[in-house]
Order: C-alpha cells, then sequence, then structure tokens
C-alpha cells in the first residue's frame, strides 16, 4: 500500500498500485500527489 493525497480536497489515502482507475473515495478526482516523509538525507561525496 502506498499513502496519497487526494489534489482536490485533500484526503490521505492508501492505495494499492496494482488497480487502474484510482479515483478519491471523498470527491471523484483522479489527480493524486504521492506522500513522502520530511527527513533529510546526507550524501558523501568524494
Amino acid at each position: 500500500m502506498v499513502n496519497y493525497k487526494c489534489a482536490s480536497c485533500g484526503t490521505r489515502l492508501d492505495m494499492d498500485l496494482e488497480v487502474l482507475g484510482l479515483t478519491c473515495r471523498v470527491c471523484g478526482e483522479k489527480i493524486f500527489y504521492k506522500i513522502r516523509p520530511s527527513t533529510k538525507k546526507t550524501v558523501v561525496s568524494d
């Protein structure tokens, strides 16, 4: 399961990526943003 946020109403949804034709259960929107953690990554270069 992957966490997404609806672009229209902001509802957070857990979705399975194998299902086609995903829509928001609240408003019916088909555009979603993937929720990413707000952490910093440190990369060390040579």
